[in-house]
């Protein structure tokens, strides 16, 4: 009997020891709600943000138009890649030359160019202009005999006059071709000496007109006149 109660005092003792084990188990299992740390030192609570009212949408910047203006021209030789090969103030006559303009601020509008020599009108062509910048140019094949000042106005289609400019062109140095030279008048015919006439001689003085009646009329009267005299005047 002894050994049965002390086998269950020993099996109570065991027990005993063995339960702070089991509930630190299950304790360090338990869920654990860690807490933020601290950033600030201080004590005042945040401010609640005010209510504002919201931005007022603001309309994009308008670009401004550009003035209609005649940025870039030239006098030049060729146009390539629509642009002009060189810029020339002096040619000489018997050859093409171009005018080439960039506009600025003209879409919508119609461009002239307008070609004088001397003062005398030569040529107009008509561009209309789809934007801006937009780059026309016209050209003048300028004969041989035509030298002198050349001008050419550019001018809007209300009248206003964009650009002037002037180029000089001198005289052709080249040879000019020989005059046609007709051949030889062939000798006339020898008229045969039995065809032959010696010319009638004239007499020395003139003719005596004094001696020649002239035709009359007869007047109502009956009276003989000279017929001029009796013409209806």
């Amino acid at each position: 009997m002894s050994n049965i109660i002390n086998k269950t005092l020993g099996s109570l003792a065991c027990a005993f020891l063995l339960l702070p084990h089991a509930w630190a188990e299950t304790f360090q299992h338990a869920p654990i709600n860690p807490i933020p740390p601290t950033t600030s030192t201080s004590t005042t609570p945040p401010s609640t943000p005010s209510a504002t009212a919201p931005p007022t949408p603001t309309a994009p910047p308008v670009a401004a138009t550009a003035a209609p203006s005649v940025t870039r021209s030239a006098f030049t030789s060729a146009i390539t890649s629509r642009e002009p090969t060189n810029q020339l103030t002096r040619i000489t006559a018997g050859q093409q030359i171009y005018y080439f303009t960039e506009l600025t601020g003209l879409q919508g509008r119609v461009v002239n160019h307008h070609w004088e020599r001397n003062g005398s009108f030569q040529l107009g062509l008509q561009f209309p202009i789809a934007g801006s910048p937009w780059r026309v140019h016209s050209s003048k094949n300028i004969p041989a005999n035509l030298p002198g000042t050349w001008t050419v106005t550019v001018q809007n289609d209300d009248g206003t006059i964009l650009k002037r400019e002037t180029l000089i062109v001198e005289p052709s140095t080249a040879n000019p071709p020989a005059p046609i030279v007709p051949p030889p008048a062939q000798p006339l015919t020898t008229i045969p000496p039995e065809l032959q006439r010696q010319p009638v001689e004239r007499p020395a003085n003139p003719i005596d007109t004094s001696s020649v009646t002239p035709p009359t009329a007869t007047t109502q009267n009956g009276e003989k006149r000279p017929i001029w005299e009796t013409l209806a005047r």
